[in-house]
């Protein structure tokens, strides 16, 4: 799972801050170029969620979480790609919409982690309802796209980033510790399932000795001196 997070939420991530910095630095960039950018990371989420529902389907109970948002994410990055002018149009709009699908996302992982009893799961929720909220803010307080709204865009871009990062390596770790911890407790209790039946077996061999009754005149041995020859 590690492996995953490192070649998946590692470069979405860096590309969530990257693309947060360039709307900081260059916020007056062609709107055109910054949708393209943006859709091209929105599809790269969408494969990705969709990846990890194929892998954890059945298995998983966050896994209907990651189907709903790869779906959803995937048909927003390309909307952006095809229609580019449409969605520079409502910019905050967009941008809130994925943030909060992002955010949504992860509220699988937290409860999955809570379902597992993991330490801190709470700490993934927070973080969960802080993107739901800021998604919810931009969608329902749209903006009009200046310069000010670009540099916000920005910013919510590279704190999801960071928030997404976090989150994402603290859920393989915990996530491995659960199954580090279960590997230990099932291999504890075939160890005490073997001895009881190392001591069931030894208990049967005593027994069955124990009801053996022994003829000693089937061990002596005939004397001839009585048969003449």
């Amino acid at each position: 799972m590690l492996r995953t997070i490192k070649n998946g939420m590692l470069l979405l991530s860096i590309a969530y801050i990257l693309l947060g910095v360039l709307l900081l630095v260059m916020p007056q960039t062609s709107l055109l170029w910054i949708c393209y950018a943006f859709g091209v990371v929105v599809l790269a989420t969408g494969i990705f969620c969709l990846t990890r529902y194929a892998r954890l389907r059945g298995q998983s109970f966050a896994a209907p979480f990651f189907l709903v948002a790869g779906v959803i994410t995937a048909g927003l990055g390309l909307f952006t790609l095809a229609q580019p002018q449409v969605v520079a149009s409502f910019l905050p709009v967009t941008f809130g919409l994925f943030i909060l699908i992002d955010g949504c996302g992860r509220v699988g992982s937290a409860v999955e982690l809570a379902k597992r009893r993991g330490e801190r799961w709470w700490v993934m929720l927070l973080f969960s309802l802080l993107s739901i909220a800021l998604g919810v803010l931009l969608i329902w307080q749209p903006f009009d796209v200046a310069v000010s709204v670009v540099m916000l865009c920005g910013v919510l871009l590279i704190v999801e980033g960071a928030v997404n990062l976090g989150c994402a390596v603290y859920t393989a770790m915990e996530l491995r510790a659960l199954d580090r911890m279960a590997d230990a407790a099932s291999t504890a209790a075939l160890d005490a399932l073997g001895h009881a039946l190392d001591e069931a077996e030894a208990e049967a061999l005593n027994a069955d000795h124990e009801g053996v009754v022994y003829n000693a005149e089937s061990t002596e041995v005939p004397d001839d001196s009585h048969n003449p020859p």
